[in-house]
Order: C-alpha cells, then structure tokens, then sequence
C-alpha cells in the first residue's frame, strides 16, 4: 500500500468528483475534500452532487466549486413516502447514468474520483468502465458494517470497488481487509486520513478536567448495531457503582431496538434520537468531557476526527480502524478489549485522572491541527492521484 508521497508541483489537472448520499458525512467529507484539492496550483475541480442533498445544498450556499446537480429521488428514507420514491428511483439509474456520462463528455477529466459511497453508483460503474479516465474510489468501508448489511448493498460496494483504478482509504484496516476481500493490488491502494471535522467557527481551547460536576460521555451519531450502543449501556451501568459521578448523552438517529429498555432503568441519560443539525452537533461536542465509541466493528470514525476538532479525548474499543485512528495515551485511550467491563475500566482511568485528562486534550486538538488538517490532507491525495493518472487502467492489468 503505498502512503507517502513526495509532492512535486503538478501539472494542471482536472477532477470530477461526485457524491450522490442525500444526507449525512458524505456532504461534509466531500465539501472538505474539494476545497483541499480545489486550493492547490494546478487544479480544476468539478462536483457532481444529489439535487436537494445536504450536499448539493452547501455546494450552493458556498459557490466555491462548480457542480452538476442529479435527480436521484424526493422525499425522507425514514418515511414511508421516501422509501418507495427511493426504491422506484432505482429505475432511474439508466437515466442518471445518461446524465453521468454527460457531464463527463462536457468536463473532459483526467481523473473520476468517487468521494463517499452510495447506491447511486450504480448508474455511473457501466460509464466508468468504458472511461478513458481512471476512477478513484474514496473506499470508507471495504464491506458494510453489521446492521448495514443487505444484498443489494454488498454487490453493489463489490462491483464499485471492482470497477475502480485505484482505492483512497483511511486506515490499514480498510486497505488489508479491500487487498483480501477482493484480491485488490496493494500497490493501486493509497491512504490518507480521516481529515478533521469541524461543526463551528469558534476556536476551541484544551479542556479544563472536571472536578466540581460529574464526567460527561456523549454517545455521538447514527445508532446502528455496530456501534456498540449495549456495551456502552452495560459499562455506563458498572461506572455508576464507583465513587465518581458521571453522565451520558446518546444523540443520534437511528433504531435503539433493545437499548431502549436499558435507557430507560438507567439514570443521568440524556437520549436525543433524531436527525442532529451541525449547531446541534456542536452543542453536544461543546457540552461533553469525552467521546466514547464502543464499537464492535469499524473502519474508521468520523465522530472521532469531530471530537479531536473540539479537543475531547476519545475512548474506543480495540476494533478495526480505531486502534489506527486513536493514539492510545496521545488522543484518546483504547479498552484492553471489546467488554463492558474493560471499556468501563477505560473511562475510569479518564474520569479520575487529571493530567491525563487534560494531556489527551491537548493531544487531541494539536492532532487535528496537524495531521487531520485538510491543507495537508490535500497535498497528500493530490501526489497520489497525479502517481494514479501515471498508471494503466487497471482493467488492463492482469
């Protein structure tokens, strides 16, 4: 896998990027990545984004890249209305596909690089494969996550990453898993980080250690099965049988199937399932002593680069991109291992030790000043996508 680049003023080159998810980090990611392509001498960027997604609705408000809007379909998933014009929009993919393929001829790229994920590639895969320009697959996930998991949705993450020139990841874990999952060429898989994320304009200090008030843990995101939500609820349960005193605020969408139960015979919970804004997002970020990911499977995590933004230690379990992602005693800490118990152990040793409280805060915010920073970030993808357009199709490779 290669990782680091020597940059080298490039030549002028032109990139088409899209994202077609209707909400979620797909926007964000997307938006950050363009402005650290788009900034660099040399580069002319154009987006293609859902019409009326999260993204194409920044991409208006900011007029700072050019994009192409697609008619994917109207209407909110989690209703009834919207899951039957998304499943009829499937229909539509032929269409969407005429649209792609257009905007390409008009464009003329060098290079195609998919920045997030979505179903929606579908229509784009067949236009791509008869491109004369590589396509990059931005590969946040090299298989779905339990609870994301359906057929549809596995042959289509298949037959992208298939059809792809070369991968863009974010963690070892992602790049082992793509290499053995799908026999992927190690040299056509490159890595950069999961860049920072940041949810307001203030300036964010190290964080004080708390003394006078209990230890505040947030819960942050969309609720799925392997987010670890359980395991969270079992150790918030073994904590409050110790002498420190301490919170939790779950804030996110999604089902809490049998959680809910558990919520509900526990104390000092603050549950908030629903559809978070980025003010409210930056409300919960400001108002936490630490984020906690007690996740039995990840690639890697968005929440964590947010938390790093806002200077909050992070607690995770030894899973997947995580152990990558949070420098143990440096950012965050990791569990000894995936347990209520050993995660419970964590958040003690965080909730009673100050210096090392206030240490990981720092660490955290010089990490997202630094290694997460998006300027840095970009320098980085753009040396790998000019050593990319240098390669063969890789449908040419045997």
């Amino acid at each position: 896998m290669n990782e680091f680049y020597k940059f080298q003023k490039p030549e002028a080159r032109r990139i088409f990027m899209w994202h077609w998810g209707k909400e979620g980090a797909g926007a964000k990611f997307t938006m950050a990545l363009g402005s650290a392509l788009s900034g660099l001498d040399g580069r002319a960027l154009h987006l293609s984004a859902a019409d009326h997604s999260d993204l194409a609705l920044d991409l208006a408000r900011s007029g700072s890249h050019p994009y192409t809007p697609v008619s994917i379909f109207t209407g909110d998933k989690q209703t009834l209305s919207g899951k039957i014009s998304a499943a009829c929009a499937l229909l539509k993919l032929p269409s969407i596909g005429f649209d792609f393929k257009n905007a390409l001829d008009q464009f003329k790229p060098d290079l195609a690089l998919c920045s997030f994920q979505s179903i929606w590639d579908l229509a784009a895969l067949p236009v791509l494969k008869h491109s004369a320009c590589p396509f990059v697959l931005c590969l946040h996930d090299a298989e779905p996550h339990p609870g994301d998991r359906y057929p549809l949705r596995a042959k289509a993450m298949a037959w992208q990453v298939n059809t792809s020139d070369a991968l863009i990841v974010m963690s070892d874990h992602v790049a082992e898993t793509a290499h053995s999952l799908y026999h992927y060429p190690k040299e056509r898989i490159f890595k950069i980080p999961h860049g920072r994320f940041d949810f307001s304009d203030a300036e964010n200090d190290a964080r004080i250690f708390p003394r006078a008030r209990p230890f505040r843990l947030l819960f942050l995101g969309r609720i799925t099965e392997y987010k670890g939500l359980p395991l969270l609820l079992e150790a918030y349960r073994t904590l409050l049988a110790s002498q420190r005193a301490f919170t939790l605020t779950i804030a996110g969408s999604g089902d809490l199937g049998a959680a809910r139960g558990m919520i509900e015979h526990l104390p000092n919970i603050e549950l908030v399932n629903e559809w978070l804004s980025d003010d409210e997002i930056a409300h919960y970020l400001k108002n936490a002593d630490a984020v906690v990911l007690p996740y039995i499977e990840a690639s890697q995590s968005g929440v964590a680069a947010a938390a790093f933004s806002a200077g909050l230690p992070v607690i995770a379990t030894p899973i997947g991109g995580l152990k990558e992602q949070i420098a143990h005693g440096v950012t965050g800490l990791i569990a000894k291992e995936v347990s209520a118990n050993a995660f419970a152990e964590t958040l003690l040793e965080l909730a009673t030790t100050p210096a090392l409280y206030e240490a990981l805060s720092h660490g955290a915010l010089t990490h997202a000043s630094t290694t997460l920073d998006w300027k840095n970030i970009g320098i980085t993808l753009a040396s790998a996508l000019d050593n990319i357009m240098k390669m063969p199709k890789r449908q040419a490779v045997q």
